[in-house]
């Protein structure tokens, strides 16, 4: 039963698929009020808890406290409201490469109860009109080093009425850094529903067909409750590192939703190179960092060659397996452990992971906590261990696509 709503445009709720076809959401132990706002709970209420000076952002050569991330976020969250009249539960799309403004973009408009879309830098004209008809985009925002694919397909939309752009550098020189200059650092955030979406994370899986996977204001919470907090411990003294885009949930969680729940710090990459990861976490001494194999690979010959990256706890594999090889080799040379994990669109962020005390080569480890994993055949039957098979999970996030018939399927 899904509580109460802010949202005055009922798109996506009314687009959720028929209760009879939601997979098992197992909440125990993930108790939040019914009203919640995650752009709150990322930003004020670190300031509220006396992390306000403390560095939540640092990309593009500055660093950004709490302070200034909530005053920024509620800053823009006014000019969104007064200058271009979003209304909560309208869907707004980002276009961007990592940056610190792509945060800010997506917490204001958590904030003013929008369903945000975040999306990749290197998307074409028509591959970002096949999301906007899918979730009837009206508002995108724009790095404006990246507008001509974005204008394009406008151009031709139905939907797409405006297209602002705002600054991916540090110079606060474009439309929407402009309109929010002037604006009040308070801002009364929409009074969502813990149930209410707030993002929608799009998956072509294998298909080439875009899908819409739903997730809801708690569940950007659950994701760091759970695997964060359980698995990487983390603490307002890890500093976080990391090569996934943003626009996807992996990254999302891991460079962004991870620290900021925490009172942590994100470096953010444009260009997440293995040098360039390496430049930061020597110059910054990151704690955690997350990113692929490959990654791991050059960092352990960067390290052959003097680079100093003593300054990781801990390392989190994903996106594809992780070699024995570089396990034994990365645990032999650093001394420190590195985490394989599972994870999924779909279910937002890592279910499925190794542990500090608990972990082995060539395996992705145990469920998280309020997760549960089963291996079974085609009809969904327990297989024994051993067996080759599906892997079925359930936990506190869940399989949610909008409006689409594989739902059936989950």
């Amino acid at each position: 039963m899904l509580g109460p709503s802010a949202h005055i445009d009922t798109f996506t709720r009314d687009h959720l698929p028929p209760p009879e076809q939601w997979p098992d959401i197992l909440l125990d132990g993930f108790d939040y009020p019914e009203r919640l706002n995650a752009g709150v709970e990322l930003t004020d209420r670190l300031v509220e808890k006396g992390l306000g000076d403390h560095t939540a952002l640092i990309g593009n050569g500055r660093r950004r406290t709490y302070k200034e991330l909530s005053d920024w976020t509620n800053r823009l969250a006014h000019a969104l409201v007064e200058n271009y009249g979003v209304k909560p539960g309208n869907r707004v799309l980002i276009r961007s490469a990592n940056n610190p403004a792509m945060v800010a973009c997506w917490l204001a408009a958590t904030k003013v109860g929008a369903v945000v879309v975040n999306t990749m830098p290197m998307l074409r004209a028509g591959e970002l009109a096949k999301i906007v008809d899918k979730a009837e985009i009206t508002i995108a925002l724009c790095d404006t080093r990246l507008m001509d694919e974005m204008t394009a397909c406008a151009k031709d939309s139905v939907f797409l009425k405006q297209v602002i752009g705002f600054d991916g550098t540090a110079n606060h020189d474009a439309e929407l850094d402009r309109a929010a200059l002037d604006k009040s650092v308070v801002f009364s955030a929409v009074n969502t529903g813990r149930d209410d979406v707030a993002l929608l994370g799009f998956t072509s899986g294998t298909t080439g067909v875009p899908k819409a996977t739903m997730h809801f204001h708690r569940d950007l919470l659950i994701i760091a409750d759970a695997y964060a907090r359980e698995i990487l411990e983390v603490t307002p003294d890890d500093i976080f590192v990391g090569s996934p885009p943003l626009a996807f949930t992996f990254g999302l969680g891991g460079l962004a939703i991870f620290p900021l729940r925490f009172g942590a710090a994100a470096t953010l990459l444009e260009q997440a190179t293995p040098p360039n990861m390496i430049h930061i976490i020597e110059t910054y001494k990151a704690t955690i960092s997350f990113t692929a194999p490959t990654a791991y690979r050059a960092m352990l010959k960067a390290m052959d060659e003097g680079a100093d990256l003593s300054s990781l706890r801990v390392a989190v594999s994903a996106g594809e397996t992780l070699p024995a090889p570089v396990f034994e080799e990365w645990t032999q040379k650093t001394g420190k452990p590195i985490l394989d994990g599972i994870g999924a669109t779909e279910m937002l962020h890592i279910f499925i992971s190794n542990r500090f005390g608990d972990m082995k080569p060539a395996s992705t480890g145990k469920p998280v906590g309020g997760y549960e994993a089963r291996i079974v055949d085609d009809e969904m039957r327990e297989l024994p261990r051993g067996a080759t098979g599906r892997l079925a999970v359930r936990g506190p996030t869940g399989c949610r696509y909008m409006a689409d018939d594989r739902q059936k399927e989950y």
